[in-house]
């Protein structure tokens, strides 16, 4: 009997192994996420590693920060709290598109989920052929044209260029808000199968959080991965995580605690 249970155990710690981003199950925890944190050259990394099949891009209309949503997930991109003309609701300012409908709902209106503020890194997880898309784009036209079907979804931001040595260049033409001031962070990263939500709690530059980031996947610029990528989202106060760890302590990155307009979400 206890020959069999020591096969049992070691095929269960193999699996896990072996397959990653099937369950993410602790003892007590979250079954479809991983909670963790990585310190990185004075950088703490939050992060939430999941399914691309867990994520749903909502809006919030700046009527709630994350905290108080009871929502698994991070915030999602830049927004101002001018009103869009055609939906009355309030601008987001990058593509934000569950299965071909921007998140407000109402499609190709302006500023509600279905542009980037210019030509933008738009991470694309293409559910149909089961693989990641990572485009520059400027709108939900493109995204549809870039995967040729509806059943995906997209989040765009600005560019972080894992691995490019010209990462600099990207950003700035992307236009990054304030890349060489201290504030709180957010990203999206994809690596292989799995997505990563990541936020940090630590005042820096975007120079510091992206270097942070490559370190936790092993990369350096100049030798880019084929299968990793990411973008800036929306940072200072904006940068909010509500998740669990492993031991359901529930994780509460408040930012500055400020209502929100888009947010990326994760099945509990």
């Amino acid at each position: 009997m206890k020959k069999r249970f020591s096969i049992i155990m070691a095929l269960t710690v193999l699996m896990a192994f072996v397959i990653p981003n099937s369950s993410f199950a602790g003892i007590g925890g979250p079954t479809s996420y991983k909670y963790s944190t990585y310190p990185a050259n004075k950088v703490n990394l939050n992060v939430i590693q999941t399914s691309p099949g867990n994520i749903q891009l909502k809006a919030l209309n700046l009527s709630a920060n994350l905290e108080h949503t009871g929502y698994i997930g991070i915030n999602g991109g830049f927004f101002s709290d001018q009103v869009e003309g055609t939906t009355g609701m309030k601008k987001t300012h990058n593509i934000a598109i569950n299965n071909g409908k921007p998140v407000i709902g109402t499609d190709k209106a302006g500023n509600n989920g279905w542009y980037n503020s210019g030509n933008q890194g738009t991470i694309i997880w293409d559910a149909k052929n089961r693989k990641f898309l990572y485009k520059v784009l400027n709108n939900g036209w493109e995204v549809n044209k870039a995967v040729g079907h509806t059943n995906y979804w997209a989040q765009g931001g600005v560019s972080m260029s894992l691995g490019s040595a010209n990462w600099k260049d990207t950003m700035k033409k992307e236009k990054l808000p304030n890349p060489d001031g201290l504030a709180q962070r957010t990203a999206m990263v994809y690596s292989g199968s799995g997505i990563y939500l990541i936020v940090t709690d630590t005042k820096c530059t975007a120079e510091a959080f992206r270097a942070a980031i490559q370190q936790f996947f092993g990369i350096k610029d100049g030798s880019p991965k084929n299968d990793v990528n990411g973008i800036f989202l929306d940072g200072s106060g904006s940068s909010q995580m509500r998740a669990y760890d492993h031991n359901n302590k529930l994780i509460n990155i408040k930012g500055d605690s400020r209502p929100l307009n888009q947010i990326i979400t994760v099945t509990p």
